[in-house]
């Protein structure tokens, strides 16, 4: 068992992490994420059309790659990993996403609030 009990709840699909790290136009957003930035900040700074950085920045959520943090005015991202560890034991791909070390209460937090944004979905 892991040192945290959320840790298996809040890891990402493998593939889904490995589908927006190959990706091209992802790889450029998270080089430009130095400080949060909005959407739009993103589509300027990358060159990018918004609904191309959009779907960009769903699919590295969705990954573990990146935090969205909701505002008012308009969301901010942020990067939500330290390292991305890929190991091949026996043949069998292994994939790690470090997040940086956060509270058990921000854990719960985000776990509630996918859990939320989920059942909004139904």
């Amino acid at each position: 068992m892991s040192e945290n009990p959320l840790s298996d709840a809040l890891e990402p699909d493998p593939s889904t992490v490995f589908a927006a790290l190959k990706n091209g136009q992802c790889q450029q957003v998270l080089r430009s994420l130095d400080t949060p930035m909005t959407a739009a900040e993103i589509a300027e700074a990358c060159d990018l059309p918004r609904s191309t950085v959009y779907g960009k920045l769903e699919r590295m959520v969705e990954a573990g790659l990146l935090r969205k943090h909701d505002r008012e005015e308009a969301a901010r991202y942020t990067v939500d990993f330290e390292e991305v560890v890929v190991r091949n034991p026996k043949g069998d791909l292994e994939l790690e996403v470090t997040p940086p070390s956060r509270s058990a209460a921000e854990q719960l937090s985000e776990l509630w609030g996918k859990v939320r944004a989920e059942s909004r979905d139904e």
